[in-house]
């Protein structure tokens, strides 16, 4: 029997992010309403407390797709699905990995076809100059009137100052024009239309016409090139970020916390190419990761950006980092 589950992040005087996860209707939660049955994991905030493996009644859709479509997940313990707003789910999901070592990965899952719903990039302060600013303050900031910035993750390395390491443009302003040696982008064209660009597996240059390229952020190694998954060799385990699309426009971006031993420790960069493959996805790149791989949303009524993952930082806060992409709501 399913029961409704609301995910409340609270703003503690240390900023700790915690989740708790019960059998009962629970008023956790301003951004995501999450449906399960006996999520019965829980996560403290000073301490943390490995999962526990137990058997969830249900397994949500994307979950599934990962569980049959690769061997990321040793043992499945659960996971829950919301709604952020039209066009936009996200599901949450705990697993073992095959080494026992426990694992937190999020799963936004949004349809670009949904009216109004967009992609921009996003710069600290809104600004031209280079800076470095929490992915939560940026979607504030970068908000135009009108319009409300549900969503947004993590974009392209980046310098101490903020640089980014490939190419750049907010709503048709170009901030980086150059994709260096090596590099990806992300990209939203003038006409709707989402696209990778940059050299692919084989090196040749993707045939995106940079003058119609609206809002684009930098992307580093493939994961998935035309339905085929890359060959990688990176084993680190570690908090990573990744953004792909499929054939019938709905975007896919996996953030998976890490350096957390007893919560979340990451996964390799094999395994997030498995893991959005398994999603169905036709592209995939891989974006900053480590300390920078954040989910944020926002709760329309109170204009607030809540913290969705536990980045992995002390205290769980949020890094100041050099760009982000955001999933944009027009009015």
């Amino acid at each position: 029997m399913k029961k409704l589950f609301k995910l409340i992040l609270k703003d503690i005087k240390a900023e700790t992010m915690f989740f708790s996860f019960k059998s009962a209707l629970l008023v956790l939660a301003l951004t995501i309403v999450f449906y399960g049955c006996k999520k019965d994991k829980k996560e403290g905030g000073d301490t943390e407390t490995p999962p526990e493996e137990v058997v969830d009644n249900v397994i949500e859709p994307l979950t599934k797709k990962i569980m049959d479509n690769s061997t990321v997940i040793g043992t499945f313990i659960s996971d829950e699905t919301g709604s952020v707003t039209a066009g936009i789910k996200v599901t949450r999901l705990a697993f073992l990995r095959k080494d026992k070592l426990p694992v937190s990965i999020f799963i936004m899952e949004a349809d670009m076809k949904t009216p109004k719903l967009e992609i921009q990039a996003l710069a600290p302060y809104n600004d031209y100059i280079n800076g470095l600013q929490r992915l939560s303050e940026m979607c504030r900031d970068n908000e135009i009137p009108g319009t409300n910035i549900v969503a947004a993750v993590n974009g392209d390395t980046f310098t101490t100052t903020g640089a980014p390491s490939s190419l750049f443009y907010i709503n048709n302003r170009v901030y980086l024009g150059t994709v260096a040696t090596g590099r990806t982008f992300f990209a939203a064209l003038n006409d709707g239309t989402i696209a990778i660009g940059g050299k692919d597996t084989k090196g040749v240059e993707r045939p995106v016409d940079k003058a119609q390229v609206k809002n684009a952020v930098g992307g580093n190694q493939w994961l998935v090139d035309n339905n085929v998954k890359a060959t990688l060799t990176d084993a680190t385990i570690t908090a990573r970020t990744a953004i792909g699309y499929n054939t019938s426009k709905v975007i896919y971006a996996v953030i998976v916390d890490g350096s957390q031993a007893a919560y979340s420790n990451g996964l390799t960069l094999i395994d997030l190419r498995d893991v959005m493959a398994a999603l169905g996805v036709k592209d995939a790149v891989n974006l900053d990761g480590g300390a920078s791989s954040t989910l944020v949303s926002k709760d329309i009524t109170t204009g607030k950006w809540f913290v969705l993952n536990r980045p992995a930082m002390a205290l769980n806060t949020e890094r100041l980092i050099g760009n982000g992409i955001g999933f944009v709501l027009k009015n």
